[in-house]
């Protein structure tokens, strides 16, 4: 090709590029924020939801990923996306929603699977959020008194329980309240386990040692959540039976699980970004709660532990982990 016909050629060419960079910058950007060490299937599902409703990335819509591990991180990447100009933020954990809330009060803000949106201050209601976050919720604080119910009939003598809880989480001191009112009716004393970072987790465990504890729960918490595995082994080595609040922690060797996952409120979430993208205000959409529970047994550890379950609570297991 001559050096003059290549020449003729080139304003064709910018301008190509020029639309296809125009339809890049055009596609609405969101910034996906999750803890580090989380599920991946809980974005597979998301995917999946957002696929069922036709949004396929780099094609009509683009997401940015970030990770944190320590409650405090996830200031610094709601900074981030706020500076960016996203146009939505995706808020996978409370941590993640407490920071976007307080980084912006403008950018639209869903939430994946969120516990007690009203609890940590993000919106006003569950049915008319009033700010600029909705999203799902997988809040469902009447299983923590069903947790230790299980627990009280799988533990001989059970007299005593330890609650592994992040202390920087607003909301994991009333879930503590809740579980020592409950336990207060069967005669159970409880001990909380401040666990902030990962090297907290053998002092946990040492303290619940010490308290004399015969049994373990987790409040609900993403970072709680990433210390899953070790919290298994520890409990494990220590003999301590422990109903969690998520299959996750089954998964990862825990004995039990009783809790609405966060399956359902992943895949949900996808709607409200297809809303919010139509145009709707999220101070409108009222937040979707859980609506499926599913009870999770380990073999393993089940035997490990030497323990049974009663006929009728074999009945009510959904899902047995080998």
């Amino acid at each position: 090709m001559s050096f003059w016909r290549t020449a003729m050629l080139w304003p064709a060419l910018l301008a190509v590029i020029q639309i296809t960079d125009t339809a890049a910058q055009t596609l609405p950007v969101m910034g996906y924020v999750a803890a580090k060490n989380a599920d991946p299937k809980r974005l597979d599902v998301f995917k999946q939801g957002l696929a069922e409703l036709g949004y396929v990335e780099e094609k009509n819509i683009r997401i940015e990923y970030r990770e944190a591990v320590l409650d405090a991180e996830y200031q610094g990447v709601m900074a981030d996306l706020v500076n960016r100009k996203v146009d939505m933020i995706l808020a996978a954990n409370v941590a993640a929603t407490v920071a976007a809330a307080k980084a912006s009060k403008a950018i639209p803000i869903v939430m994946l699977a969120v516990f007690d949106p009203v609890g940590i201050g993000v919106v006003k209601s569950v049915d008319r959020p009033g700010t600029n976050v909705t999203g799902t919720t997988m809040y469902a604080p009447q299983l923590i008194g069903e947790r230790l119910r299980m627990l009280k009939r799988i533990v001989p003598n059970l007299d005593k329980v330890a609650m592994a809880l992040n202390g920087n989480n607003a909301n994991n001191a009333p879930q503590f309240e809740l579980l020592r009112s409950e336990a207060q009716k069967l005669g159970i004393e409880v001990q909380s386990l401040d666990i902030r970072k990962p090297e907290d987790v053998d002092a946990a465990f040492d303290k619940a040692l010490a308290f004399g504890a015969k049994a373990l729960v987790n409040a609900v918490d993403t970072f709680i959540n990433s210390r899953r595995f070790a919290l298994a082994v520890r409990a494990a080595k220590f003999k301590l039976p422990a109903v969690y609040s998520d299959v996750e922690y089954v998964l990862a060797g825990g004995l039990m699980a009783l809790g609405p996952g966060h399956y359902e409120g992943y895949y949900g979430a996808a709607k409200y970004v297809d809303k919010i993208l139509r145009g709707a205000n999220p101070a409108d959409l009222p937040i979707a709660g859980p609506t499926e529970f599913t009870m999770s047994v380990n073999r393993a550890a089940l035997s490990t532990l030497g323990l049974s379950l009663p006929s009728d609570l074999v009945a009510q297991v959904n899902q047995w982990i080998d």
